[in-house]
């Protein structure tokens, strides 16, 4: 007999008790360790874009023509060449030229914000929470990015890791909605609070893993609240940390909480130092106000 079995839906009438947030929890976990949980398949254009991304030389044609099978991932391509952030004043239309202007990488990062917003991750019930979940997640894809931007690393994996590494909660969710689906009412999100506090960041590493994602991503996610236990030479479960810290900061997707002096040493890992953090701060505070939209992935208002 296996965990899971063992381990049976939460009993509803439990609601509201500490018996039931645990059990709650345990069911997470068990549905993830036995493998009863199967995470949703990419699409083909993701996964493609995904390999594409990681070669040294590539056609533009081979990324056109990946592109092109998926128009909500073509139009959204066109739109982010055409923002702030890229545009030079001339609009484009063609897809190539867009994908030329905004780079491979970030043609990649789109895909993967197209999909995990609109195409895996859709739970009636928590319909809200997933909103704010994939809202928070942009923005943490953009200040990952940043931080790379300022202490001159490779940026080519940040925003997908600042994307992704709170994507166990959403499965979290995900597998809750499909537990109760039926038999009683969905439970509230505070009694879902300690299994996700347990269990997010394997939950989602599992998943990046599944997808088989870059090592660093996997990483990442896996480790971005206790940095000190990745090992990873790309150090971006340390960039994700201080991504939490500034998403904090600005009151992105949770409670504002202002970064203290006590906090800078995390920044100074990364060979941050006093005089950089204030770009990084206001860069933060930019995403916070007007609030984030999971429709503008460039951050370039």
């Amino acid at each position: 007999m296996n965990r899971v079995s063992k381990i049976s839906i939460p009993d509803a009438n439990l609601a509201g008790t500490e018996e039931f947030a645990e059990r709650v929890s345990q069911y997470v976990r068990a549905t993830v360790d036995t493998g009863k949980y199967r995470p949703p398949l990419l699409p083909h254009v993701a996964i493609r874009l995904n390999t594409i991304a990681s070669k040294l030389d590539v056609e533009i044609s081979e990324v056109e023509n990946t592109v092109i099978r998926d128009p909500s991932i073509a139009a959204r391509i066109v739109s982010v060449a055409n923002s702030a952030l890229y545009s030079r004043g001339t609009p484009i239309t063609s897809l190539r030229a867009s994908i030329m202007r905004i780079g491979i990488p970030m043609v990649r990062d789109v895909a993967f914000q197209v999909v995990t917003t609109s195409k895996l991750f859709r739970v009636p019930g928590y319909t809200e929470r997933m909103t704010s979940i994939f809202g928070t997640a942009h923005a943490a894809g953009l200040i990952a990015r940043q931080v790379n931007v300022i202490r001159s690393a490779d940026t080519d994996m940040a925003y997908l890791c600042g994307l992704l590494h709170d994507l166990g909660e959403a499965v979290i969710l995900s597998i809750v909605a499909e537990a109760f689906s039926g038999k009683a009412p969905l439970p509230a999100l505070h009694d879902l609070q300690l299994g996700i506090k347990r269990h997010h960041a394997f939950v989602g590493s599992y998943v990046c893993d599944k997808w088989r994602l870059n090592d660093a991503v996997v990483d990442a996610v896996l480790h971005h609240h206790d940095p000190s236990r990745s090992g990873h030479k790309e150090k971006m479960a340390h960039v994700l940390g201080v991504t939490d810290l500034l998403l904090a900061h600005a009151g992105i997707g949770m409670d504002w909480q202002p970064i203290t002096k006590a906090a800078e040493y995390r920044f100074a890992e990364l060979g941050i130092g006093p005089e950089k953090l204030p770009n990084l701060l206001r860069f933060a505070e930019s995403l916070g106000a007007p609030p984030i939209s999971v429709e503008n992935i460039t951050g370039g208002g």
